[in-house]
């Protein structure tokens, strides 16, 4: 991801994850949700291709939600991702 804030359809929702597949994405919005936070996945698939948009793009997904919880969202994040290291 960039420095600046990506956004995604919305004009006030923030990428927070850019998922490389659909899994990674499911876990990363319900650790959110499960924080009170409102997250969205927005896929970047097109059902009939079966994959070919991860490969062409480089990843799912992103997992986006208000500009409002985007730092809580991007600390759960990154402490997930450091238990996911550490295990």
């Amino acid at each position: 991801m960039t420095t600046e804030e990506e956004h995604g359809q919305g004009e006030d929702i923030v990428v927070v994850f850019r998922a490389p597949d659909e899994v990674t994405a499911n876990i990363v919005r319900g650790l959110l949700v499960g924080e009170d936070i409102p997250a969205v996945l927005e896929s970047r698939q097109v059902a009939w291709m079966d994959g070919v948009m991860t490969m062409g793009e480089g990843y799912w997904g992103d997992v986006v939600v208000p500009k409002q919880y985007a730092a809580r969202s991007k600390e759960i994040i990154r402490a997930y991702q450091q238990d996911q290291s550490q295990g």
